[in-house]
Parts: C-alpha cells; sequence; structure tokens
C-alpha cells in the first residue's frame, strides 16, 4: 500500500490519524467535532462552525481571512456537517499545497494549520462572545440556506422522508437544525453551546496528503493539551427498528413530476454486503431498477437505490409521472422480491463488485478522500480496515449473501411529492 496510516489518541476522546502519501501535492487537515444531536444542538452546532470558519482574534473578518489564506498559495478553510448513524459530524478543515512547492521556502502547511486552530480555539470575541454583527449575518445566510432547500425537489423529498424514516430518533434531526430553533438562538447562547462542543464533542482530527507532518501534530497537540473534556463515547452503528406497518406520507407542491423515496429497512450490519446488494438493485445502468423499471417499462425519469448502513437503511428514490406512482412502487417491490428468489446472473453480481472495487481505489487519488476512508473505518465501523481490504472483501461476497440482503430489506416509508390533489401508490 502506498500510504502510510497512523492514529493515536491526544485527549480524552480526541484522536489524530495521519495519512502520508508522497504522490499527493497538497495538505488537508479536518477536525470533526462528532456528538449525538437533538434540534437545538444541530442548530447551534451547524451555525457556530459556520461562525468559526469565517474569522479568528487575528484574522477578525472574512475578507482578512481569505486574503491571508490566498496569500498562502491559495489554501482555504471549509466546513460541513453530515450524519455518521445516530450522530452527527460538524468539520472544520483546511488545505494547501506542500511546502516543497513554496518559491521561498516559507512552511506553509504549518501557517495554515496555526490559523485553522486560531479558528477554533481564539475565535474573533466581543465582550467574551461572538461579535453580534458577524454572528446574525452568518445566522442569516444558514438561515436562507434551509429554506432554499425546498428548490431541489429531489433532495428536500429524501430530506422529507427521511424525517419519517427515522422519527423520534437522533438521526431524524435536520443535519443544519431548523429554521424555528436557529431563530430563536442568541449571540450568548451560540457561544456556550461553542463551548460545549469544545467539551463533550468526540473530536476526530485527520491530517493527509504528501508532506512531512511532524510539526502540524506538534501545534495540533499543544493546542488540544489542557482543553477540559467531559467526553461521552458513541455508538454509531445503529440500526432503525422498523414500523409495525409501512408510513405513507403524501405532500403536495407545485411540480410536473412526482417524487416517490421508499424506505427500506434490514437487520444486516454488514457494509460490504449491503453496498454490494444496493449497486446491484439500483446502483448502476446495469441494476435491477434501471434496466427494468427506467427502461423496459419506461416508469421512471429516474430510480435508483442508496444505502446508509450504519442506520441499516436502502433507500429509492425516483421521479414519477402521478399516472404512474402506483405502477412504480409495486415494480420496484416485484424486483425485491425477483432478487430475493436469485433472480439475478452471475454476470450482474461480477460487474456490481467490479464497480464496487473500482469506487474503492478512487479513495487513494486523494488527500481528502483517504481522510474520509479512514475516519468512517476507524471512527464509525471501529476497525483498521484498508479500502485494499474492502476491496477482497467485495470480492468473496456469493450469491447467498446477496438473496439474503434482498431478503432482509422491508418497506418502513413510502414518501411522495405531488402536484395532484392525492399523492396515490397506497
Amino acid at each position: 500500500m502506498a500510504n502510510v496510516k497512523k492514529r493515536e489518541q491526544i485527549s480524552d476522546g480526541v484522536y489524530i490519524t495521519t495519512i502520508h502519501d508522497k504522490k499527493f501535492n497538497v495538505n488537508t487537515i479536518g477536525i470533526r467535532f462528532i456528538s449525538k444531536v437533538d434540534e437545538r444542538k444541530a442548530s447551534a452546532y451547524s451555525l457556530v462552525t459556520r461562525v468559526l470558519q469565517t474569522s479568528n482574534s487575528k484574522y477578525t473578518t472574512r475578507t482578512k481571512l481569505t486574503k491571508e489564506l490566498a496569500r498562502l498559495y491559495g489554501a482555504g478553510i471549509s466546513q460541513s456537517v453530515f450524519r455518521l448513524g445516530d450522530c452527527q459530524a460538524f468539520y472544520l478543515g483546511a488545505n494547501c499545497v506542500c511546502d516543497k512547492f513554496a518559491l521561498e521556502n516559507e512552511e506553509i502547511t504549518n501557517r495554515v494549520t496555526e490559523i485553522l486552530l486560531d479558528c477554533i480555539f481564539s475565535p474573533n470575541l466581543d465582550n467574551g462572545i461572538f461579535k453580534e454583527s458577524d454572528f446574525e449575518i452568518i445566522k442569516r445566510e444558514l438561515i436562507d440556506n434551509i429554506n432554499n432547500k425546498i428548490n431541489d425537489k429531489r433532495g428536500y423529498a429524501i430530506d422529507k422522508a427521511l424525517e419519517t424514516v427515522f422519527k423520534n430518533e437522533p438521526a431524524g434531526v435536520p443535519l443544519d437544525g431548523t429554521v424555528e430553533t436557529l431563530e430563536k438562538l442568541t449571540c450568548k447562547e451560540a457561544y456556550d453551546e461553542y463551548r460545549e462542543m469544545l467539551k463533550t464533542s468526540r473530536i476526530e482530527i485527520t491530517v493527509s496528503g504528501g508532506g512531512d507532518f511532524k510539526e502540524i501534530q506538534k501545534l495540533i497537540k499543544s493546542r488540544f493539551d489542557g482543553l477540559e473534556r467531559k467526553f461521552t463515547p458513541n455508538e454509531f452503528v445503529t440500526l432503525s427498528p422498523l414500523k409495525d406497518k409501512p408510513a405513507k406520507v403524501n405532500e403536495r407542491f407545485d411540480v410536473l413530476q412526482c417524487k416517490m423515496v421508499m424506505a427500506f429497512k434490514t437487520d444486516i450490519k454488514d457494509p460490504e454486503q449491503l453496498k454490494l446488494f444496493s449497486l446491484m438493485f439500483g446502483g448502476l445502468p446495469s441494476s435491477k431498477l434501471f434496466m427494468n423499471v427506467r427502461e423496459k417499462l419506461s416508469l421512471c425519469y429516474y430510480c435508483s437505490a442508496n444505502n446508509m448502513s450504519e442506520k441499516g437503511i436502502m433507500l429509492i428514490d425516483s421521479g414519477v409521472e402521478y399516472s404512474n406512482l402506483d405502477k412504480a412502487k409495486n415494480e420496484i417491490l416485484k424486483q425485491l422480491d425477483e432478487m430475493a428468489n436469485g433472480s439475478f446472473s452471475d454476470d450482474e453480481l461480477s460487474n456490481a463488485k467490479t464497480a464496487a472495487c473500482s469506487s474503492l481505489r478512487s479513495y487513494n487519488d486523494t488527500a481528502s478522500g483517504l481522510a474520509t476512508w479512514w475516519l468512517t473505518q476507524l471512527c464509525v465501523w471501529n476497525r483498521d480496515f484498508s479500502p485494499e481490504d474492502a476491496i477482497e472483501k467485495y470480492k468473496g461476497i456469493t450469491r447467498d449473501e446477496i438473496i439474503q440482503a434482498a431478503k432482509s430489506y422491508k418497506l418502513d416509508t413510502v414518501y411522495i411529492m405531488s402536484g395532484e390533489d392525492k399523492g396515490g401508490a397506497e
């Protein structure tokens, strides 16, 4: 394996993983605050990471920070939030070119790392809390982003479906919280939540790229040393319980093309087995859903399968004419039954394995890709499992395991966004 991975715990619930590969021309430093959240914390933490991204005590405005990063050969600081089972990860990261490309031997990566750490540990404050004017601007930006999500009808339908799929579970909390909660959140309350985030979150740090990471590790350890911590371990793989009977949600929107999201649940915890099945079922141009529901029967504009294996969920989302809703739903269920009965060829299984292995190899192509891979394996699945290990596992998956996966999936939720008075697909 070309890359070298090392991992250590540097404080209570704080871990640093370094991935080095000399082929990379960039370095990526990522810091993730991982928590099981409620609606308030989701809103606050998402807002806080946006505030931290834009300035610090040395570069007190977004413009000043951006100019300094641009001077460092176009470095950047980014922010995001994503799900990890019943937890959410709030990410702040930086990327920059490796020092060997500096024209005057500048220590680019050390400098960028210092700026990122200042954003986290030395934010721009006014009277002991975030600067009110900056806070309100960023808060309004986040509220606008949430309100604008409705413009992406496909993504919005999936989000609304997940609210029902994960009802009364932490995974059902919207990634950025809600507009209602954000509207009520004060600058002082957000600052208090920021201190809580530093104290109680699991913190996963990744440093990946082609540079020398010794000094970066020292910088990171020095800033986390002495940080007050009260950490409770997280559980990431928590299968969502199947409802007594499938939930049906119909919403009316001004749309010409209906959106239908069907959620299935399983009791299997093997991510490779579930991923390979979802590829065969609806993740490839040769999949059952694409070849039959879309191409052969022309029941959908699109119809694809994706899985959230840490929650035991497979989502089938499709764009459908109103008159075809029931036909499309029934055909999707029929194709699942056929998979459960072993109605697929060895070539279909082989094609899915080839696609899965090809996708895994791409993780080695970027420093950020490797960081994402190892975060998932070490943090969520608690295993030292390289992309090459996963490739070997995919190669060994049998027909019986695919059939077992198909049999295990049970319909949990059907969400329909329709332009008609009634949603159909009853």
